[in-house]
């Protein structure tokens, strides 16, 4: 007697809450994503989430008279795990969780002539030879935002949308090369200069619309 009226117990949790579980497709800065929606409470719901793309980048710069052409591409992917607290009852939310960030930019440099710039110095660069960078971030990012749209009581479709900041502290940047003959202190020279400029990159802005199906 005691285990089926603990059965009836857990039932009357888990029940009502999987009943109103929503799949959602997504856009947003994070790249195309799917997520699930499950509702926890009567104001607060359970938000699990994966986001991925991939994005060319290309780019020309010019230091001490030396172009360099650089190109290469930010790899997004990531999954987040948030909770949403709905105050009013309504569809407005703030939500707040984590983001596991497995983003990555990577590049190489291609000079437009038979010469690179590394750390302000000209190298002469030969067949097979190249720069590159890599930008690492921090695997795992608080996150804080507002957002529309709530797991409905009935079954169909539904809207949502999202504007948030991902804590994702400085990323980490890399610079090296196989060019014969470069001095290491220029190496070093490009990787301060290359972590200096990322210092502005601490905060990723999200913004997000999708639209949901709930079962």
């Amino acid at each position: 007697m005691k285990k089926l009226a603990l059965a009836a117990i857990l039932s009357s949790f888990t029940l009502p809450a999987f009943a109103d579980a929503t799949a959602n497709a997504k856009l947003s800065t994070l790249g195309f994503g799917v997520e699930a929606a499950i509702p926890l409470t009567q104001s607060v719901d359970a938000r699990i989430g994966y986001n991925g793309y991939k994005y060319d980048f290309d780019k020309t710069s010019t230091s001490n008279g030396v172009p360099t052409n650089y190109s290469g591409d930010l790899k997004l992917s990531n999954a987040q795990v948030l909770a949403d607290w709905h105050p009013w009852g309504g569809s407005f939310r703030l939500s707040a969780g984590v983001i596991f960030n497995n983003n990555k930019f990577e590049m190489t440099a291609q000079p437009s002539g038979t010469t690179v710039n590394i750390g302000g110095t000209p190298y002469t660069i030969g067949a097979g030879e190249a720069v590159n960078a890599t930008v690492d971030f921090n695997k795992t990012a608080p996150y804080l935002g507002v957002g529309w749209g709530r797991t409905p009581k009935n079954s169909g479709l539904s809207f949502t949308s999202d504007i948030g900041v991902m804590f994702q502290g400085k990323p980490k940047g890399s610079v090296t090369t196989n060019i014969a003959g470069v001095n290491q202190n220029d190496v070093n020279r490009a990787n301060t200069d290359l972590n200096d400029a990322l210092d502005n990159f601490r905060f990723y802005p999200v913004i997000s619309f999708g639209i949901g199906y709930t079962f």
